[in-house]
């Protein structure tokens, strides 16, 4: 007995599914998620092109190939000897030809030794852009484990609406059957029972669609971090983090606003490069040629020879094309002031909102304390006056169905709050799963 009771257990267990953590659920989800790894791929991008822009200070080797045909080629007549050269010789004859055909095979190496700048301040536009890549995706995380929870804490919504109605329920089919029992000696009016039977089933129509919405919320829920919300084991946390505190928070670290920053860095050095452009380049090459003619365009066969030295290059007028380009960089810059400015006013706004809904939630639950606590006795006094004919039926169900209200407030209250944390922590850039 006592094994088949060992094994029965066993088989429990292995039924029921094992709890996680709702933030193991968050982690799940950033490993799903399509959209965060397109972020993380945004990440990578741009960890390449600062590799690309470090490598661009350091020499290259080029291969080139040229083939030339001209019309036209170098010849040396006698008559362009200055001095006699023989009398048996006649005055238009050729004595040098170069070839109509020229080929020519470079091996060039090609190493930066001044650039105005214009590489340096690349490798630090691409480091700084993949720390802005970085900084979108953790604001990616953040939304993303904003919307897991806030999922989550619907599903207990409802799921809490559903018990508290059930409970109601309950308490009506306990009341169902004394009226029955009552109407069966003549002691109430059948109106009493239809008027009891109508409220019951009320309910469980509302019980239908609360089931509906807990249903399509788990499906919701499931799509985001492969769990079931059934598998979550939750705990709340109390929080007690004051309005200035979580300014200061977001001001401090949103990912965004770091992102905005870091793209008006970039914008400074932009600028930088431009005036950068107006300098001189200078690069030092060097060159094997393998080629016919050659060097010597008389001797017409295949001869390798070296070439090596110094370029230089400088604009010098392009119709203030610098100029217009450091135009449109203030012009970026200050678009991104506004938007930055634009986002503090609208996120302190939204802050401010969700601290006076705070407020006024954790005076509603105190409140709602009060009221289910009455509830419950004004219940247990009118059924004792219904059962003496003291007062009307209808009397009774609405003290009962207040009592109703009240828990399912109650409920729903605390649901509110743990979303309302979610929804402040969204805002100020704040995730548990980070810390």
């Amino acid at each position: 007995m006592k094994k088949l009771l060992f094994f029965g257990f066993l088989a429990i267990v292995f039924v029921l599914p094992a709890k996680v953590t709702l933030s193991r659920a968050v982690v799940s989800a950033w490993t799903i998620s399509r959209s965060l790894d397109s972020q993380k791929l945004e990440e990578e991008a741009a960890a390449i092109a600062g590799l690309t822009a470090l490598r661009q200070k350091y020499f290259s080797v080029f291969f080139s190939g040229i083939y030339r045909y001209t019309s036209d080629k170098v010849e040396v007549k006698i008559s362009d000897f200055p001095f006699p050269v023989g009398a048996d010789i006649p005055p238009g004859t050729v004595v040098l030809s170069a070839p109509n055909d020229n080929f020519d095979l470079k091996m060039s190496l090609v190493q930066p030794l001044y650039s105005g700048g214009l590489l340096s301040n690349a490798l630090k536009m691409e480091a700084i852009r993949g720390a802005a890549e970085k900084d979108l995706t953790r604001l990616k995380k953040i939304e993303l484990a904003g919307k897991v929870r806030s999922s989550y804490f619907n599903y207990l919504l409802f799921c809490n609406k559903r018990d508290s109605l059930n409970f109601f329920l309950s308490s009506l089919n306990l009341h169902l059957q004394k009226v029955e029992n009552l109407y069966a000696e003549e002691l109430v009016k059948k109106s009493d029972l239809l008027e009891t039977r109508t409220k019951a089933d009320e309910i469980k129509l509302s019980l239908l669609d609360l089931e509906q919405l807990i249903a399509a919320e788990a499906v919701h829920f499931n799509s985001l971090c492969g769990y079931d919300p059934q598998e979550i084991d939750f705990k709340p946390v109390t929080r007690n983090e004051s309005f200035d505190s979580a300014r200061e928070y977001f001001l401090a670290t949103h990912p965004l606003l770091r992102s905005l920053d870091e793209r008006a860095r970039i914008i400074q050095i932009q600028k930088k490069s431009i005036s950068g452009a107006y300098l001189p380049q200078l690069n030092a090459f060097a060159e094997l040629h393998y080629g016919r003619p050659g060097q010597n365009f008389f001797k017409d066969q295949w001869t390798f020879y070296v070439q090596g030295g110094l370029s230089v290059t400088m604009p010098v007028f392009n119709w203030n094309k610098g100029g217009r380009d450091k135009n449109l960089a203030d012009i970026a810059a200050r678009k991104l002031e506004n938007q930055r400015a634009d986002f503090i006013r609208e996120s302190e706004k939204n802050l401010r909102q969700l601290y006076l809904y705070k407020e006024s939630l954790e005076k509603k639950l105190v409140l709602l304390d009060n009221l289910s606590a009455n509830a419950v006795e004004n219940i247990r006094l009118k059924e004792k006056l219904y059962e003496e004919n003291q007062i009307d039926h209808t009397d009774l169900l609405a003290a009962m169905t207040s009592q109703e209200r009240y828990l399912s407030n109650r409920e729903g209250q605390l649901a509110q709050m743990e979303m309302l944390k979610v929804s402040i922590d969204t805002l100020i850039g704040k995730c548990e799963e980070e810390e």
